[in-house]
């Protein structure tokens, strides 16, 4: 029987082939459950089907209605202790264990999330004092002045956290305001204990609101990074400057013709960046 300490939310829209390919990579890169992961997907483009990829696996594929409610009741059914959210344009790199990521969440207690896209090899400045708890595991404390990466908890592109933090957060989202993944992470900042840099009026009500409660701040993550994202296009409605590669319908109909991201070549790829764009972006034909 899969283990059902994690489940795993991964959020996609219109990206078929690299959801496709961080199904694989996962598949081959780390023990993790197929029938632990669900995806919550949107085709808003109707020329790009989900259909031809969900028979690939074992995962459950839950088409987006309400997007907060879809994610709630992954919440409400799965018996799992941790839950690990993903975008689709994130690509694992170098093998990792979920289970030893569950071993650590289990006795360390004080740390609250383990995040798969960081690590010594992020480079943006300030970086914080790690602690290290052997075998190539790290965490850190986040507090200000440790800028955008190392301070941002509440992060659904790679990161574990634990049930009761989920289950806490989700009943102060509104179901209206968070329909997406971008505010799904933002709102966060808004009506939980954080340690985020914000507008300081927005600091001085926080510290009114949160008096006297701790915000969960403790993150670990492994010496090197095992996961990074590859923004080669933008499918949420939000304001980027991001640049353009490859448009939705390309990629899809890349998938179709049997070209995945080549995530094998990634192997010896160390980002300074939690988010690597496009320069290592390579796709290849064939399940590999």
């Amino acid at each position: 029987m899969p283990s059902t300490k994690t489940s795993i939310i991964i959020f996609s829209k219109d990206r078929t082939l690299q959801l496709k390919s961080l199904l694989l990579s996962l598949r081959e890169l780390a023990d993790v459950p197929e029938e632990s992961i669900n995806v919550i997907y949107k085709n808003a483009i109707p020329e790009i089907s989900y259909d031809p990829l969900i028979p690939e696996f074992k995962c459950d594929f839950v088409q987006q209605t309400s997007f907060l409610e879809n994610v709630r009741n992954i919440v409400r059914r799965k018996p799992s202790d941790y839950f690990l959210f993903m975008v689709d344009d994130l690509i694992a790199a170098r093998p990792f264990s979920l289970e030893r990521i569950e071993n650590l969440m289990d006795t360390r207690t004080d740390i609250d999330s383990f995040c798969l896209r960081m690590g010594r090899n992020i480079k943006c400045e300030p970086t914080p004092e790690f602690e290290e708890l052997g075998e190539g595991i790290l965490c850190w404390t986040t507090k200000h002045g440790l800028g955008k990466h190392w301070n941002y908890f509440w992060e659904l592109s790679s990161s574990l956290y634990r049930r009761p933090l989920v289950e806490e957060y989700l009943e102060k989202c509104r179901p209206d305001k968070e329909t997406f993944p971008n505010p799904l992470e933002d709102h966060f900042y808004q009506c939980m204990p954080n340690t985020k840099q914000a507008h300081p009026l927005l600091e001085i009500l926080n510290a009114i609101r949160f008096a006297g409660q701790t915000p969960p701040s403790k993150i670990a993550c492994f010496e090197t990074s095992r996961t990074f994202t590859q923004g080669v296009n933008l499918v949420a409605d939000i304001k980027d400057d991001r640049a353009t590669q490859f448009s939705p319908q390309e990629l899809h109909k890349k998938m179709l013709d049997g070209f995945v991201i080549d995530f094998q070549s990634l192997a010896d790829i160390f980002p300074n960046q939690p988010n690597a764009g496009h320069t290592h972006f390579k796709l290849t034909k064939g399940d590999k």
